[in-house]
């Protein structure tokens, strides 16, 4: 074959390489899965005995390391709560109170161990065994605690796939609907520890500006994969973005009405034909 004819040759194989390539990732890609098992952790009608008002609800969620204890912080406008916190270990039959108000900032130190400030206190509150039977919690404004660094803003690929997906889905140009009067957006993204998902929240805004119809979804990193977690219509307080996070362990934990729900998301690859 002379030179010229290796040439030809190139030219008309090359694209079926490229072509061939690229059917093979995206092959890949599809065939990425995902399966979602959801479980309701607890109710949250109640905190060390006392009944909440029906405008209680879930603010936070902060898991334990292994998901075995939800520390929650939470509101109650008919009992004058706005950020009291509690807890639910999987021992115990209702959450049970940590401070009653006034809670700014929550997170873990160590195992079993949790540390918050409030706004009418000096120093950071700490509780040392998070699964006592009888939870204490000691002013450590002598120690060298600190608070945790701000948190990392959302991954910014994950999110463009979100707000792609749910552009598609509610047949929606760059965030603009046609033929609906409500509008869906990306409230809030969401990932995993290890970064291969991202949990993401959706809500829909109607011409008056009121939030509605919320949702959670997961989202495969490799593939673009996405599965829905749950979903709610009506209001949005009834599975707000700002109550989800996941575990260490990988379970992704969120509040949906007056409860506690786990997502357990299996991710899998089938196998070619």
């Amino acid at each position: 074959m002379n030179v010229l004819q290796r040439l030809t040759f190139l030219l008309l194989v090359s694209p079926a390489a490229c072509d061939r390539d690229q059917n093979q990732a995206a092959n890949a890609a599809a065939a990425i899965t995902l399966r979602v098992n959801t479980t309701q952790r607890s109710t949250f009608h109640t905190v060390a005995g006392d009944t909440l008002s029906d405008s209680a609800r879930v603010l936070e969620i902060h898991p334990e390391h292994d998901g075995d204890a939800l520390v929650t912080l939470f509101a109650d406008p008919g009992r004058r709560v706005s950020a009291g916190l509690a807890i639910v270990d999987r021992k115990m039959a209702a959450p049970q109170l940590l401070w009653p108000d006034s809670v700014t900032t929550v997170w873990w130190t160590g195992p079993h161990m949790l540390a918050f400030t409030t706004s009418n206190g000096s120093g950071i509150r700490l509780a040392v065994d998070i699964h006592a039977a009888k939870l204490r919690v000691a002013d450590t404004s002598a120690t060298a605690l600190t608070k945790p660094a701000a948190p990392l803003s959302g991954d910014s690929t994950m999110v463009l796939r979100a707000r792609a997906y749910t552009d598609s889905v509610r047949s929606q140009i760059r965030g603009a609907s046609q033929p609906s009067a409500l509008t869906y957006s990306v409230m809030r993204l969401v990932s995993s520890p290890d970064g291969r998902l991202a949990a993401f929240h959706t809500a829909a805004r109607d011409a008056q500006g009121a939030l509605m119809n919320p949702a959670w979804y997961a989202i495969d990193r490799e593939s673009g994969t996405v599965i829905v977690i749950d979903q709610v219509t009506g209001s949005i307080v009834e599975l707000p973005e700002r109550a989800g996070q996941w575990s260490e362990a990988g379970s992704f934990f969120y509040a949906k009405g007056r409860a506690l729900w786990e997502a357990e998301i299996a991710r899998a690859t089938l196998a070619s034909p």
